[in-house]
Parts: C-alpha cells; sequence; structure tokens
C-alpha cells in the first residue's frame, strides 16, 4: 500500500516535509496534524484545522502511544525542529506514515493558510502605557 506521503515535494534523509500548501490536501486524505508546541504557544496562535492533536514536545516521548498508529500524522511546531526528532523517534517506534511539516506554523501562517486565535491575543504597542490587542490584517 503507497505511503500517503510519497507525494511530497521535498524530502530530507527520507523524511517528508509536506509544505503548508500540501497539508491541507493530505488532512483531506485523512491525515492528522499533531501541534507539539507548548501550552502557552497554541494558547496565542494556532492552527485553523479540525484534524489536529496537541501533544506538547516537552511530554512527548511520556505520551507518544496517544497517537494513532493507523492515520498518517503530519507533526508540527514553530519552525520544524522539534518535530523532524519526533519524527525519527516515531520511525524507531513503528510508525512508518509519519511526516514533519516543513517550517512549522511560522510558514503556514506567512503563506496565508488558516489560522484561528488562542486563548489569548498577541499584544503590541511602543510602551507599556499603550498596550493593546495587536489588529490583524
Amino acid at each position: 500500500m503507497p505511503n500517503i506521503f510519497d507525494t511530497c515535494s521535498l524530502k530530507i534523509d527520507g523524511i517528508p516535509y509536506p509544505l503548508p500548501g500540501e497539508v491541507l490536501e493530505l488532512l483531506g486524505l485523512g491525515a492528522v496534524l499533531v501541534d507539539l508546541r507548548e501550552e502557552f504557544d497554541t494558547d496565542i496562535r494556532a492552527f485553523g484545522v479540525e484534524n489536529i492533536i496537541y501533544l506538547p514536545h516537552t511530554e512527548f516521548e511520556e505520551k507518544w502511544e496517544s497517537l494513532p498508529l493507523d492515520k498518517p500524522l503530519i507533526l508540527a511546531d514553530a519552525v520544524g525542529l522539534w518535530s523532524r526528532k519526533s519524527v525519527v523517534f516515531l520511525r524507531s517506534k513503528g510508525y512508518e506514515k509519519v511526516a514533519s511539516l516543513a517550517g512549522g506554523i511560522a510558514d503556514w501562517e506567512k503563506d496565508g493558510f488558516p489560522m484561528k486565535a488562542g486563548k489569548y491575543q498577541p499584544l503590541n504597542g511602543p510602551c507599556p502605557c499603550m498596550i493593546r490587542p495587536r489588529e490583524r490584517k
């Protein structure tokens, strides 16, 4: 049976790195996005997709068995550092259909893919007396 990630345009050392533009199609084919960022990061900004599991990288080695073995998994973090390490780890545990989102949520957001606001809005302002929620474009 072919691997869902065989069509990914970017592969490094045998690891598929789907680009943000490829991820939505892969999610439509049954893949699940695994967000490895910490809760304080996801409380600010989050991927705007339905098929998502939150598993912070600091808990990954203790809770990896909670991930479905029967679904293709796209691991994601801020820029792609923790997701690569986690793909290598999962492969050592028998997972075959795993990939690392190229560029993480940084490239995802930069390229204009669906986002949802977290619990907290990012703040900005020239000094503490003028801090307010950042306006989205």
